[in-house]
């Protein structure tokens, strides 16, 4: 158990450097397709969109294994706290009040992640972007292949009609991350320190989601208005990047949504278990 606070340390970093690097494939994934739409050969075209692919696929997949061994990590961080008994109060207090991160990177991680709740910034820098650039790229691919190689018109009525729903489960998401429900906090104990940590928290997120959706909700519907509406071998390339840097950042939110609520839901559910066990305190107390 000694070592637990350390391997989680440089589990972290490791999944850091794989984060790092997936952004790089990713960006270079789509720098590479984006450019190739404006060869005129149509073999040279085609095998620059095949290199794009294996790059933005291995960014996928290193974004995949990044991901669930933050989560992982994170899940190992709270056990470990439980284990030793930390408070809620020790967790909501800043950093002068908490261990240096090198001695508890335990408590570190978690402290890390109770800040992420209450601050935007360290939100958009958390979730992975990589997600919207990967997708982005696979889009480009398809379009760049299907009206620079196969010589086909796209129209995007359908899916646009589609990817309208986006919308709607973009909400759906949003709520469930602000579903800090009031059943999780200690009742019969007004005065406590987890009731009013838990309060503070539910209020911070739910502002935070509500100005993050409504800010993206305006720039998809304004960049709805600046799509051509069909794809033909004509088109140019920085239009059809456009287009698909519009649906890609579609899905990329998805994919970032669902992270943060893996996120915010482990984080609800240790405060959960420690605001439980400090209440049983009080009652045998």
């Amino acid at each position: 158990m000694e070592n637990e606070p350390k391997n989680l340390s440089d589990d972290l970093k490791k999944a850091g450097i794989l984060r790092l690097l997936t952004l790089v494939l990713a960006s270079v994934g789509l720098t590479v397709s984006a450019r190739s739409s404006s060869f005129p050969s149509r073999a040279l075209t085609a095998r620059a969109q095949g290199i794009s692919f294996l790059l933005l696929f291995f960014a996928f997949i290193f974004e995949l294994v990044a991901d669930i061994s933050l989560i992982s990590i994170l899940h190992d961080a709270a056990l470990l706290n439980l284990k030793r008994g930390v408070s809620v109060k020790a967790l909501g207090s800043s950093d002068k009040q908490t261990s240096t991160p090198s001695r508890q990177p335990g408590r570190a991680l978690l402290n890390r992640l109770a800040r992420l709740i209450r601050d935007p910034l360290l939100i958009i820098l958390s979730t992975p972007i990589s997600y919207a650039i990967e997708f982005s790229g696979f889009f480009n691919i398809v379009f760049n292949l299907a009206t620079r190689v196969s010589g086909l018109s796209i129209q995007l009525q359908p899916l646009l009609s589609t990817f309208s729903m986006i919308v709607p489960i973009s909400a759906s998401i949003l709520l469930g991350l602000s579903q800090w429900s009031e059943s999780t906090a200690v009742r019969g104990s007004l005065e406590s320190s987890c009731t009013s940590v838990w309060l503070e928290m539910l209020k911070e997120v739910r502002v935070r989601l509500f100005v993050t959706f409504m800010i993206i909700l305006f720039i998809y519907v304004y960049s709805i208005s600046l799509m051509p509406i069909s794809l033909t071998p004509s088109t140019r390339a920085i239009d059809i990047l456009a287009d698909s840097l519009y649906f890609g950042f579609e899905l990329g939110l998805l994919a970032s949504l669902a992270f943060l609520l893996m996120l915010l839901t482990l984080f609800r559910d240790f405060i959960h278990l420690v605001c439980s066990r400090e209440q049983t305190q009080e009652s045998r107390g």
